[in-house]
């Protein structure tokens, strides 16, 4: 059996660490204080964008307006039939997606005043908010009926707002359990 050979980590590999994790740190606390604002700029990004497709795609500029709609089948199936038209332009999201994903934002919007008392829904409650789009959706992939934009719209509605209801407050105790606590200011001294 060889024996272990101990080598202390090099100065210069110590001086060029800790910035590296220092500012690795202040970065991953930074996070944790901002999340909620990152969503909602984010899921407001997404729908402005979906509504600027059709806008790009009227004023002509189809090669942009074509790579964001192109950019959005990731997330979405984008039927036309299933999908609300502007100016005759598609949006990039369908109206279930944009309902859906319309009510997280507005749920996160929400939570930024009352995440400090909200509870988080109860699994059950959730489940019961997404039965009607599964009943809606799988009614229609299955070829018994067809659903109408209003259903897709309220469905994703539901389902968008109970999932903001039921997520958001478990998030938020965990970054609050992440975060590192802040210092108390000792007496005499003036923060």
């Amino acid at each position: 059996m060889q024996a272990s050979t101990y080598r202390p980590i090099a100065p210069w590999r110590q001086r060029l660490s800790h910035p590296i994790t220092h500012g690795f740190s202040r970065f991953t606390d930074w996070l944790l204080r901002h999340w909620l604002g990152l969503l909602n700029w984010t899921l407001g990004g997404l729908l402005a964008l979906s509504l600027l497709v059709p806008v790009l795609a009227y004023f002509g500029v189809e090669p942009l307006a074509g790579q964001i709609f192109r950019a959005y089948h990731a997330i979405c199936d984008q039927i036309p039939a299933h999908s609300f038209f502007i100016m005759g332009h598609q949006m990039a999201f369908c109206s279930r997606n944009f309902s859906l994903y319309g009510a997280v934002w507005l749920g996160s919007m929400i939570f930024r005043f009352v995440r400090h008392f909200l509870r988080p829904l109860k699994w059950y409650y959730l489940i019961l908010l997404l039965l009607p789009m599964a009943l809606d959706g799988g009614t229609q992939l299955f070829g018994w009926r067809e659903s109408t934009d209003l259903l897709r719209v309220i469905t994703g509605l539901l389902f968008g707002l109970g999932l903001a209801w039921f997520a958001l407050p478990f998030v938020q105790d965990a970054v609050v359990e992440s975060l590192p606590p802040v210092a108390a200011p000792r007496p005499g001294i003036q923060a």
